[in-house]
């Protein structure tokens, strides 16, 4: 046998052995990364998670003109939400029941009916909201700057003033320690403190609309878009209990096409708008096995200039989120699905 014919089986063997042992350290690297990871959060993947909710977040609006601003409110103190989540996935319902305290007088400020749907994917690092929503009666909180109101009317009421609308945001959290699960749809469990960093992208569409008479109205169309980062922590005690603080702040683009209906003919005009926002919110909350609740209270601001036109302007308002939910055993066949889903996400994350 010549020197070439064992060098030759010599140098495959060390280059086989070599790659079995980069392999076998990828693996134990990521074992390690899982072992790790589990540490930090505990998925809740065979339970199906079911909450009740009351918070106040509803949508507000400043018309203008050239001589006056109207402020207007929707008749809504508090919404209920019924929300079903499991795994990666979530959605539920928003409504506002008059049996509610403070949703049940119509008579002084005028009906509103809302409704609001909403879904949630969140994955590892990935997740985006997505939701629609619909109100229908709105009345002039500012009343009392008029001198029209009627007597023994407190206050103007506008029952065919109507808005709808489409939102979508979709973020990104670095921290793979960091689950934000836990603090949206209460399918993890965050087991020791962590933060994360996490920019978020915003595209809404939305459009208000005055029905009450096809002239001397106005209907305004919007599309709205930010980007910004934000940064959240959460505080663990006993594995269970938590204390969360977030910040995100974003800059964007407003453009708002306004109709003004005329007997002769309709007026419309456009118009640009740099806008800020910033978002501050603390929560507290217990996440066990079975039951799960918590407090949020978010302070948001908006910031633009805008001029004779109809547009959202918030200011700085307060929210509050209260909710509590129960799990139960998700069904085997939902499991099947979710693993392969779950799979399927995850070898296209990995390819990318």
């Amino acid at each position: 046998m010549t020197r070439q014919a064992i060098i030759k089986p010599f140098k495959l063997t060390v280059f086989v052995s070599l790659f079995s042992f980069i392999s076998m350290l990828g693996q134990t690297e990521d074992s390690i990364s899982v072992k790790n990871e589990a540490i930090w959060i505990e998925k809740i993947n065979d339970k199906i998670g079911l909450d009740v909710s009351v918070n106040n977040s509803y949508e507000i609006f400043e018309v203008k003109t050239t001589d006056s601003k109207f402020i207007l409110y929707p008749n809504t103190a508090s919404n209920l939400r019924l929300n079903v989540n499991y795994r990666f996935f979530s959605f539920g319902f928003q409504f506002t029941p008059d049996f509610i305290p403070g949703n049940g007088d119509n008579d002084i400020k005028g009906k509103t009916k809302s409704f609001e749907f909403r879904s949630s994917f969140i994955f590892k690092h990935w997740f985006t909201d997505i939701s629609y929503s619909k109100v229908k009666g709105y009345y002039l909180k500012n009343s009392d700057d008029f001198t029209t109101i009627l007597d023994g009317d407190p206050y103007i009421q506008f029952p065919n003033l109507n808005y709808y609308g489409f939102n979508t945001t979709v973020g990104y959290s670095s921290n793979s320690k960091f689950s934000f699960k836990s603090l949206t749809s209460q399918t993890e469990r965050q087991l020791k403190s962590a933060g994360s960093f996490i920019p978020v992208i915003n595209l809404g569409y939305y459009v208000i609309d005055d029905k009450s008479s096809e002239v001397n109205t106005q209907k305004s169309n919007n599309f709205e878009s930010s980007i910004g980062p934000g940064y959240a922590y959460t505080i663990v005690a006993n594995k269970k209990y938590y204390l969360s603080l977030s910040l995100l702040t974003s800059v964007g683009y407003l453009n708002t096409k306004l109709t003004t209906r005329q007997v002769d003919e309709d007026i419309k005009t456009n118009q640009d708008n740099f806008i800020f926002r910033w978002d501050g919110k603390v929560g507290l909350g217990y996440n066990g096995e079975k039951i799960y609740t918590g407090l949020y209270t978010n302070i948001s601001g908006t910031n633009y200039k805008q001029e004779n036109t109809t547009a959202m302007n918030f200011k700085t308002r307060i929210f509050y989120h209260f909710f509590l939910g129960v799990r139960i055993s998700a069904p085997s066949y939902i499991e099947r699905k979710a693993n392969k889903i779950e799979t399927l996400f995850r070898k296209q994350s990995n390819t990318n």
